[in-house]
């Protein structure tokens, strides 16, 4: 797997699905920053992990603020903030990964040679500043217009 085409068609990814399934303008910053510095320490933490097999084998993760969980998933579900569950915000949240792991891989792979795992949920607490520094991959960083968030790549 050559790591630039695959970052471009993440980052194109990543983009395309927040923009249109969560009405997310983003824009991706270019930047070496690690993910303890990109992200404060004082916000709490979500996010998914999925893998995927096939020629290469890894998973994507996405990582996001809490408090943007409520937001995306009545813009994704169509329905009022107070009306969101905690099952509907961990499902949103796996379900957005999902979303853009399929279309990374529809993009780099036209002819379906990769198959996706089922995300899964991150709670906050393992989400902490000290365990991000954990996280391997190749990351992205992505600010709304009042969030920052990540997406990554990791290959085994």
């Amino acid at each position: 797997m050559d790591r630039e085409t695959m970052m471009k068609t993440m980052r194109e990814a990543t983009s395309n699905v927040l923009e249109t399934m969560f009405y997310q303008p983003v824009q991706i910053r270019d930047t070496n920053c690690s993910l303890q510095k990109w992200f404060s320490g004082k916000q709490f933490l979500v996010g998914a992990t999925l893998s995927f097999n096939g020629p290469s084998a890894g998973s994507f993760y996405l990582l996001l603020p809490a408090t943007m969980v409520t937001g995306i998933t009545a813009n994704f579900l169509g329905i009022e903030e107070e009306k969101i569950n905690e099952e509907q915000k961990k499902d949103t949240v796996k379900e957005s990964l999902n979303m853009i792991g399929g279309h990374m891989l529809s993009l780099f792979d036209t002819e379906g040679a990769f198959k996706l795992g089922i995300p899964e949920f991150i709670e906050e607490n393992d989400l902490t500043k000290d365990k991000l520094g954990g996280l391997k991959g190749d990351a992205i960083l992505i600010e709304t217009e009042e969030n920052r968030l990540a997406a990554g790549i990791v290959i085994e």
